[in-house]
């Protein structure tokens, strides 16, 4: 995996005459929580956060062609869906209407399902940029944000990429300057957690009204590593640690094997480890390797959506 999050334009592009493009190949960068807290909820159903998001170069790749009609997904991980459930295809569906053409999107997938790193919302923004350009459509970027918006919450963010904090459902953005290239590794445990599940679960205590956020807000725009990651906090760690110890374990691991911070990113059940120096993070991979987990190499990354192809 490229740790920079970053990738070139490749040498066989299928074009149409004129330069219309048969296919497009966008590279779909996962997102961590660096800080996560739920304020409340809302008459629609949903919660209210303050979150502050950061773009990891672990990402999907999306190829997606033109076809007659239709939109559809086949993918290398036979568990997921093919069709509407998809939120790729969604998001396909939302820009191509009736009458439009069709998609078909193949999926690389490489974000773990179910681990609060947002594959699935990466997946939906990625097939948004790669419609608008394979069809030609010249959307704005506030077009792209409000399609966005409407497919879920993290789609917004995924989309823009870098940092930034999250208000409301979290697609109230506000950017931050991101801390790019900084070794991240991303391990994930045996167990998923479902979001629902996660929220309904989480017992809320009394509205706080502390300076955390705007703490590491700017110790992010000073670029302060060590004071984001002695102020990275997530409001599920405790009822995910009780109901699942061995998240708890990786995230002491962690810790134990030098990261600078560490911390369960959305509702879990990835925890993620910073480091400073890369040869640490991998000393510390080859540790929670030998324990039977999946562990990914990444780096912080500067955006959501990379056009390749």
């Amino acid at each position: 995996m490229d740790p920079g999050g970053g990738a070139g334009a490749l040498p066989n592009i299928d074009m149409k005459p004129h330069g219309i493009p048969r296919a497009v190949r966008v590279q779909c960068n996962a997102k961590l929580n660096l800080f996560l807290r739920v304020t409340g909820t809302r008459s629609d159903g949903f919660h209210d956060i303050e979150t502050v998001y950061h773009s990891i170069s672990l990402a999907d790749t999306l190829t997606v062609s033109r076809v007659p009609s239709g939109c559809s997904v086949e993918s290398d991980d036979p568990t997921l869906p093919t069709g509407s459930d998809n939120l790729a295809v969604r998001a396909a569906d939302l820009l191509l209407g009736k009458g439009r053409g069709g998609a078909h999107i193949a999926l690389t997938k490489r974000i773990p399902v179910g681990a609060g790193l947002g594959g699935g919302s990466a997946d939906a923004a990625g097939a948004l940029v790669a419609i608008d350009r394979l069809y030609q459509l010249g959307l704005s970027p506030e077009a792209l944000r409000r399609a966005a918006r409407s497919l879920g919450a993290d789609v917004g963010f995924v989309l823009e990429g870098g940092c930034a904090i999250g208000r409301g459902r979290g697609d109230d953005l506000e950017p931050l300057p991101a801390l790019r290239g900084l070794p991240v590794l991303v391990v994930v445990p045996p167990v998923t957690v479902s979001t629902a599940w996660a929220y309904a679960a989480l017992k809320m205590g009394l509205t706080r009204c502390d300076t955390r956020l705007s703490m590491i807000a700017g110790a992010m725009a000073r670029g302060d590593v060590a004071e984001v990651c002695g102020l990275l906090e997530n409001d599920f760690e405790a009822l995910i640690f009780e109901r699942f110890p061995v998240v708890k374990s990786i995230k002491d691991e962690l810790l134990r094997c030098g990261a600078c911070g560490a911390l369960m990113s959305g509702s879990g059940s990835s925890v993620f480890g910073v480091f400073l120096k890369a040869g640490d993070a991998e000393a510390s991979g080859e540790v929670l390797s030998q324990q039977g987990l999946t562990v990914l190499n990444a780096s912080l990354a500067e955006r959501g959506i990379v056009t390749v192809a």
